[in-house]
């Protein structure tokens, strides 16, 4: 008889572990910080045109990228690699904002201008979220 009770206490020990294991993993991420449940799908673009200029040794590039709503924010930064040419690569980041606001989906153009030092033979590139898009220039002017 000892022998029953002990292991029917092993038993109702491990299903106790197993239940708990399963409520954690049911609910653990409705009271996270909503990294894992709210992340939507950020809108990519399949190619970006620009405008560039270029003038004592600095390249502008100026353009709108169309988003699904006016609730997304766009950033935009460079990042040049040091060799010669030098390969940079425009780094676009798209996020929706935080909060409860309402957003009618409708396309929103967001306008962009990064200016950076570098040679006039630069290699551009573009991504956006990480992920590389086609980089067209639609108007280039060149003034050494």
């Amino acid at each position: 008889m000892d022998f029953y009770k002990e292991n029917k206490k092993w038993v109702l020990v491990l299903a106790s572990v197993i239940v708990i294991v399963i409520l954690i993993a049911v609910f653990g991420n409705t009271f996270s910080d909503g990294n894992l449940n709210d992340k939507k799908e950020i809108p990519m673009v399949n190619s970006i045109t620009a405008v560039h200029s270029f003038k004592s040794g600095l390249h502008d590039y100026t353009g709108t990228i169309a988003l699904p709503n006016p609730c997304y924010i766009l950033s935009v930064d460079a990042m040049v690699k040091e060799s010669f040419p030098e390969d940079v690569t425009i780094r676009f980041t798209v996020q929706e904002e935080k909060g409860d606001k309402v957003c009618a989906q409708v396309l929103t153009e967001k306008g962009f201008r990064i200016i950076f030092q570098a040679s006039i033979e630069a290699r551009v590139s573009a991504v956006i979220n990480e992920v590389p898009v086609q980089f067209n220039i639609e108007k280039e002017t060149i003034t050494k």
